[in-house]
């Protein structure tokens, strides 16, 4: 005997998932506007952080990020405030390195390895852009500013 049909089929309503999360939203209907919020967040953030470095607004209460030191500027002379990683901290403020923030030496630094080779460091040579560890064999001078780069930040002749 076969079974029968559903006699409420052209009558009964879709069966439809009603609660909508967060995350689907963020991903589905408003993933452009959420994600151009936080890249205006971001870039906001950034702007302001760097517009202070290049004024010299920074306070002697700024956070401070204790990463190796940033290397010399180059032949240009360019500004040292002006280069280098900015960090954003767990609380949403810029941050900077400890290289940024004093002239410090890094004479205390434990040895690390090199971002390109993976060779011991003893810390002294950094990418004046990235701010990774680099051995003397992995050194460039970067073309555009003269300032010491990596293999992956320098513009190499």
């Amino acid at each position: 005997m076969p079974k029968r049909s559903c006699p409420f089929a052209d009558v009964a309503p879709l069966q439809l998932k009603v609660r909508v999360s967060q995350r689907e939203l963020s991903r589905g209907v408003c993933a452009e506007r959420y994600s151009q919020e936080v890249f205006e967040k971001t870039k906001r953030l950034l702007f302001l952080g760097a517009q202070a470095c290049l004024d010299h607004v920074w306070d002697e209460g700024c956070a401070v990020v204790h990463l190796p030191e940033s290397p010399k500027p180059g032949p240009t002379g360019a500004p040292r405030a002006a280069r280098g990683q900015m960090l954003i901290g767990p609380d949403g403020r810029l941050i900077r390195s400890l290289g940024q923030a004093s002239e410090a030496d890094p004479s205390g630094v434990a040895s690390i390895a090199c971002s390109s080779c993976v060779r011991a460091v003893d810390g002294k040579a950094v990418c004046g852009q990235c701010e990774r560890a680099l051995c003397g064999q992995c050194v460039r001078t970067c073309w555009g500013c003269g300032s010491v780069a990596c293999t992956l930040c320098g513009l190499v002749e």
